[in-house]
């Protein structure tokens, strides 16, 4: 009996094993696998238009494979050669879809981005020797690449919930200029006009009080602004802070260059930006696994909109508005165009808030809602062109575009030292206290 006890044991012990054997990685441990793969010594600093480049591209797509994605390039990514300071540059991107289920929308697409390659290595003099250097970009950017897997994975898995489709976009060349987005925007993809935004995950490893994960809007885009503050009322375990600073050039930039909205969410710089000191144990993974969580869902809000994402009313660089002079936005200038020593949230509460009236034919028919206007801020700081690009009511618009037109003078932007004229958008909210007080007035 103690014999056939013991079997059982034995039996039960391996069937155990076996079971244990077969788990599945937690979010942690592959997070942990893929920072250290790309940041280890053998890639030496994924340097853009190296060899070991190419192997992290190889690398990265049977990840994206393994994540349930449908590859859009070769095993070996799309290959790229870009002319720059006389030498030929040839770098590759490695691109995945998972499709939407809507048969309207899934022919639109939300992108989830990161580049891939970091700065390679340099030479030092070292007691009269050489000594190389191996530039790891544990943070810059082996996180954001970790992070946009798990999104992948996440979204694959719940593929049935995306109306439109979502593309997973490793860059590469990215540390030479964005060449890897450039290309891919400019030559590769030929569906950019059917791209609604770009999320963009660039340095989201470090963590604390002066690296708390940050998320920047372009253009302060008020659409994707109200998804922000949409997700930040859900139970996520992670709250980003919006920053109205783009802390370094990175992808989505190519992406607002091409009036797509754009978003960046990274854990700002820090001392071993860089530097070889940018090395894996350095990184928060739970933070990471959290942003992910964040994006998906945030990917999920943007891909099952009815409407796409309004894009900005003026390109970067600023387009003529009447044709004779140049309008900008708010982040393409030196100096903001400011009120009362404030920005437009100061402009909302210390004067729309204060002079609006809510419609009594809106309060009786119980009608809310956020308002979102336009206007210009021109080059003498007078308020003009106001329009509302999204309405509510009739009467509430009308309310909205009336007090904007009777703004006090806003101190204007400056490019350079010089006035100029920049448009602004502003969210203005109409909504009814079951208390039956009224943030605006009655």
């Amino acid at each position: 009996m103690r014999s056939f006890l013991l079997a059982i044991l034995f039996v039960l012990t391996i069937f155990q094993g076996k079971l244990q054997a077969q788990e599945p990685d937690s979010v942690e441990i592959r997070l942990k696998r893929n920072v250290a793969y790309l940041a280890d010594a053998a890639r030496l600093g994924r340097g853009a238009g190296t060899e070991q480049e190419k192997e992290v591209a190889r690398y990265l797509y049977n990840q994206l494979i393994d994540a349930g994605v449908t590859m859009l390039t070769p095993k070996e990514g799309e290959d790229f050669y870009i002319a720059q300071n006389g030498d030929t540059l040839h770098s590759q991107n490695v691109i995945g879809v998972v499709e939407g289920y809507d048969p309207e929308l899934r022919n639109e697409y939300v992108v989830v981005g990161a580049h891939y390659d970091h700065l390679g290595t340099s030479v030092l003099k070292r007691d009269g020797r050489d000594v190389e250097q191996i530039y790891f970009g544990a943070d810059d950017n082996a996180s954001g690449v970790a992070t946009l897997l798990e999104v992948a994975r996440e979204v694959a898995s719940q593929h049935f919930m995306f109306r439109r489709s979502v593309i997973f976009a490793l860059f590469g060349a990215e540390e030479m200029g964005m060449l890897g987005s450039w290309y891919f925007l400019n030559r590769s993809f030929k569906h950019t006009d059917d791209i609604v935004a770009m999320i963009n995950l660039d340095m989201v490893g470090r963590s604390g009080r002066e690296n708390a994960i940050q998320v920047f809007v372009s253009e302060a885009n008020v659409e994707m602004l109200e998804i922000v503050d949409e997700l930040s009322g859900r139970a996520l375990s992670i709250v980003p802070k919006y920053t109205p600073t783009d802390h370094f050039p990175s992808d989505h930039r190519n992406f607002y260059e091409k009036g797509i909205p754009s978003v960046l969410f990274t854990s700002g710089m820090h001392r071993d930006y860089h530097t070889v000191r940018d090395t894996p144990d350095k990184l928060d993974y739970m933070q990471m696994e959290r942003l992910a969580e964040y994006v998906s869902a945030m990917a999920e809000v943007i891909a099952n909109r009815d409407e796409r994402i309004r894009s900005a009313s003026m390109d970067r660089g600023g387009n003529p508005k009447d044709g004779k002079e140049k309008v900008y936005t708010q982040t393409t200038v030196d100096r903001r165009a400011s009120f009362l020593h404030g920005d437009e949230k100061q402009f909302l509460n210390r004067w729309v808030y204060e002079y609006i009236k809510y419609p009594d034919s809106a309060i009786r028919s119980g009608i809310e809602g956020r308002v979102i206007a336009e206007f210009t801020v021109g080059k003498d700081g007078k308020v003009k062109d106001v329009e509302v690009v999204r309405g509510v009511d009739d009467e509430i618009d009308a309310q909205v575009v009336k007090v904007i037109k009777a703004s006090p003078k806003w101190k204007p932007a400056t490019i350079g030292g010089k006035p100029v004229s920049v448009r602004i958008s502003v969210p203005v909210e109409f909504k009814l206290s079951k208390t039956g007080s009224f943030k605006i007035k009655k």
